[in-house]
């Protein structure tokens, strides 16, 4: 940010959406009747302590068991009202399969009973952990250990089979990770959908009803889709890769979100059909989230795709293949390849052949001409058993028979069509999230590096073409080189980029997507970002809402996407300089997100660290810190220390502590943020260096100029050369080397950068943008000091004027261009100017000019003074004066940041005004005052 602020707010990735929960069915499932059973009743042997888990048809309890073992156990227990054949004989079955194993990753089985009322319970061993991919990213897991628990898992899995059974719902919910003995263990449960594969779990039928479901569809295998009693050990093989996928990439391989907006026959057709992308292209794809899924790996976001990509890759999409001739024959050889791939070892698992990718092709291809010849044989059949019935009624069930064949033609086409619609929309929506991965790649600083180079050897090589000698030939590429350095490369690369890919694609979107409104809005979203990330904020602005204009039409107000895009929009409005929009929207963005995600999630908790940034920038510190704390804490809890969020809540909170005064608790953060930031995100990036700069703007606050220039230089180096001269980050920069100048009493230095931070923000960022006030008010600031009074008098009146109409009166800002004004003012002796623009500002002042502000205070008081002095004419307009310069001296003792000179500039003050006085009314002891003050200014009394 500029001299008399930091870069505390900056722009944040989204993050992905909590895992989806459990689908059964079409239907809702019936409501359960409350549970009888509950803390403090018993059940047997077991006094029930406390509820821990609820599914479709039992409820879990932590129950501690008093005879003939006193432990804590599991209690399973059929909820009151679900007692049918089915849900009976699936609760049974889970018993049964539980106590065939014994193995130390799968919770055993201890007993099993019926209440009072009749209702069958079982007792199990009590496993407390959380889910594994929560417990993975909670605890920052590398890849390596990741695949350590999910070879337990394999293990786990593969002793199931070995008794004959299959898990068929394996997920990470069913699968916990705790810490035991000092070693992470993974424990499978809930064998609720198990299926034995040689004897009968239980002699009761396990009913299934119609269009539901056995197993969740995320992790389905293609013959779950199908409905095919013909399911194997591979099934869970498949459902072990799926889950394999989720913890290399944080997501699985079809959107849970999506296939729940399908229709029944189109989730089965995704899982049967459509090959997802392999787990390194979703990393590589998924840019918003790229950041948070590689630091929960504790990778960096440039290597995480190339860690997975190759024999990772293969292996997981072995596992997952739609043929199960091709999977892993057992969960234990895939366990046993993970672990060469552990050991450095060759897999066993090896990308598919390109004969076998074309037959593949053509295989899906064909579904719809199979689709359709399936019809014709059922409506045959249908026709010929009809046409046997027919002998007893025969013209009316004609009738009836061909009225149902044509409705059946015509709901079959409307489901192929549909069937079509939906995969050319998927194909569209791929093409679109590869687009979006393109654009957000497009690096000007690359550009212009590689429009350097390629220049400068075209250059060379037409000189030798030319025939030039050794001489001319270095004599000329160094004129050449000269004059090169002053165009700026990466400024030259993003017009060259705007003009050539970013404006043709905007306008392309919306000739060529119109009857594609998801994919448009994907495809704007991306480059609204890119604009963004380029500095090009009204570019940004307009495409993004169109986007979310899109995805509210189309999506819904809460759908994540759309959520995505309001909070993108309020950040830009945010660092364009329009703080009511942006608060408006920040405020909307977090109560939906507080409603759909929950307090805890990610994008909820950044929401509240961005509401509590734009608040402290609007002038309202109170509501802010407590926004920014809760930030921190959230993020510090959900995404752990070295997350790129909870990074920037860790600046943002160093700034607030700077605003205070408290500097050493404020560098402590800062200093965390930039070796974090250094180290998780790399030297140059952008959130780096609005750490590296705020470091220098603490020492520079506290009069530590020296100490604080190495950082102010090294952030415009780097932001010049990456971010290009215009982009609003490298202009923060030019402003503040120059403020730095200026208080070093470099003043002739200075004004260059004064001058070149104004005129490019008002030509990139408006007349009325803050961060173009600033720089007016900065300038103008510099030219009092240097004595070019009417050179400052504009400025600063235009600065006043425009920050009294966009930020209102009382507004931080708006009260430094006051004071500047007044100072001004003073300094031309117009006294009576003076004081009509700072007595209206006192009493707000003295609001808001505390703790790490304070010197700001004793500005006011010290313009107020003299401008006192200058209208005395009795002893209470000297009194006036006295009072207003005494109490700037004594803030000035305590003052963070005070120095020398604004001490000696207090006690002239008070010298001249004893001095005037004594003038007035001698003999009242005014001149011995004014003496000692003298002293303490080090001015010696003209002779």
């Amino acid at each position: 940010m500029n001299s008399d602020r930091s870069d505390h707010s900056q722009p944040t990735a989204d993050l992905p959406s909590s895992p989806a929960g459990d689908v059964t069915a079409d239907m809702p499932p019936p409501a359960a009747a409350p549970v009888r059973e509950g803390p403090g009743s018993r059940i047997g042997p077991y006094r029930i302590l406390s509820q821990i888990g609820e599914g479709g048809f039992g409820v879990v309890f932590l129950a501690e068991q008093e005879r003939p073992v006193a432990r804590r156990v599991a209690l399973k227990i059929i909820k009151l009202g679900m007692d049918t054949r089915q849900v009976v004989a699936r609760f049974e079955q889970e018993r049964q399969a539980l106590a065939l194993m014994d193995h130390p990753n799968i919770a055993k089985v201890f007993d099993a009973g019926a209440t009072e009322s009749g209702r069958p319970y079982f007792v199990m061993e009590f496993c407390p952990g959380e889910p594994i991919d929560a417990y993975c990213d909670r605890n920052r897991l590398t890849i390596e250990q990741r695949l350590d628990l999910f070879i337990q898992v394999c293990e786990a899995v593969q002793h199931a089979h070995t008794k004959a059974i299959i898990h068929r719902d394996i997920k990470p919910s069913n699968i916990l990770v705790a810490s035991r003995d000092g070693r992470l263990t993974a424990k499978v449960i809930d064998f609720g959908v198990a299926k034995a594969t040689v004897s009968k779990l239980t002699e009761k039928t396990l009913f299934t009803e119609h269009r539901q479901f056995i197993g969740t569809p995320e992790y389905m295998s293609p013959e779950q889709a199908e409905g095919s009693q013909d399911i194997d050990t591979r099934t869970d093989v498949y459902s072990l890769g799926v889950l394999l996928y989720e913890l290399l990439t944080g997501t699985t391989p079809f959107s849970g979100r999506e296939l729940r907006s399908a229709g029944f026959a189109e989730i089965l057709r995704i899982i049967r059909e459509v090959e997802p992308p392999r787990p390194s292209t979703r990393l590589s794809s998924n840019t918003a989230t790229l950041a948070t899924v590689a630091s929960q790996r504790q990778a960096e976001p440039t290597r995480i795709g190339s860690i997975v990509r190759g024999e990772l890759d293969w292996i997981v999409m072995t596992a997952m293949e739609k043929d199960r001739a091709r999977r892993y024959d057992t969960a234990s050889a895939l366990a046993q390849d993970v672990r060469r791939y552990l050991a450095g070892d060759a897999v066993q698992a090896v990308p598919p052949s390109r004969s076998y990718q074309f037959r593949k092709f053509v295989r899906r291809n064909r579904v719809m001409a199979g689709a359709v010849s399936a019809v014709a044989v059922a409506l045959l059949l249908g026709a010929g058993a009809f046409a046997w019935q027919a002998q007893v009624a025969r013209e009316q069930r004609d009738k009836a028979v061909e009225a149902q064949a044509s409705a059946d033609r015509q709901r079959d086409r409307a489901v192929l069509a549909e069937a079509e619609a939906k995969q050319r929309a998927d194909e569209l929506q791929l093409v679109a999230d590869f687009q979006a991965d393109m654009l957000a790649q497009v690096d000007p600083t690359e550009a212009g590096r590689m429009l350097s180079a390629d220049v400068a050897a075209r250059l060379a090589e037409s000189l030798r073409k030319a025939g030039a000698d050794d001489g001319a030939r270095d004599a000329a590429m160094q004129a050449f080189t000269s004059q090169w350095a002053n165009i700026n490369a990466t400024d030259a690369a993003r017009t060259l980029i705007d003009g050539v890919i970013l404006k043709p694609a905007a306008a392309a979107i919306t000739a060529r997507f119109a009857d594609q409104p998801a994919v448009a809005a994907r495809l704007q979203q991306a480059l609204a970002e890119r604009y963004h990330g380029f500095g090009m904020y009204v570019e940004a602005t307009a495409l993004l809402q169109a986007a979310l204009d899109t995805r509210r039409r189309v999506l819904g107000e809460d759908h994540p996407d759309t959520l995505e895009s309001l909070n993108t929009l309020g950040t830009l409005h945010h660092v364009s300089g329009r703080l009511a929009e942006a608060e408006a929207v920040y405020r909307d963005s977090l109560e939906r997100y507080r409603r759909v995600q929950g307090p805890d999630h990610p994008d909820t908790i950044t929401a509240v660290g961005k509401l509590g940034a734009l608040l402290w920038e609007m002038g309202k510190p109170e509501a802010a810190e407590q926004y920014l704390r809760d930030a921190l804490a959230g993020h510090r809890r959900v995404l752990g220390e070295e997350h790129p969020e909870t990074l920037l809540s860790i600046n943002n909170m160093g700034f607030v502590l700077q605003q205070q005064g408290k500097f050493d608790e404020a560098e402590a953060h800062y200093r965390e943020a930039l070796e974090k930031y250094r180290r998780v995100l790399g030297p140059e990036h952008p959130n780096t260096l609005v750490a590296l700069n705020n470091v220098g703007y603490l020492l520079q606050a506290q009069n530590k100029l020296a100490e604080a220039e190495p950082f102010w230089r090294e952030t415009l180096e780097i932001r010049r050369r990456t971010l290009g001269e215009a982009h609003p980050d490298t202009l923060n920069s030019i402003n503040n080397m120059g403020y730095l100048l200026q208080m070093q009493g470099k003043n002739d230095e200075a004004e260059p950068y004064w001058r070149e931070a104004l005129d490019v923000r008002r030509r990139t960022l408006g007349p009325e943008h803050p961060d173009t006030l600033w720089s007016m008010n900065n300038l103008g600031g510099l030219l009092v000091v240097m004595g070019r009074l009417d050179e400052a008098d504009p400025l600063l009146v235009e600065a006043l004027s425009k920050r009294r109409a966009t930020l209102g009166e009382g507004h931080p800002n708006t009260l430094m261009s006051a004071i500047n004004l007044g100072g001004l003012r003073v300094t031309q002796r117009r006294f009576a100017e003076a004081l009509a623009v700072l007595e209206p500002i006192e009493p707000r002042a003295r609001d808001v000019f505390t703790g790490g502000n304070a010197r700001r205070l004793v500005s006011v008081l010290l313009y107020l003074g003299k401008a006192r002095a200058g209208l005395a004419s009795d002893s209470a307009g000297y009194q006036a004066a006295e009072t207003r310069l005494l109490e700037a001296q004594q803030l000035l003792e305590s003052a963070p940041g005070a120095s020398l000179r604004d001490r000696q500039e207090c006690a002239k003050a008070l010298s001249d005004l004893y001095e005037s006085w004594h003038a007035a009314d001698p003999g009242q002891g005014h001149d011995a005052k004014a003496a000692s003050w003298r002293d303490r200014s080090g001015v010696e009394q003209a002779r």
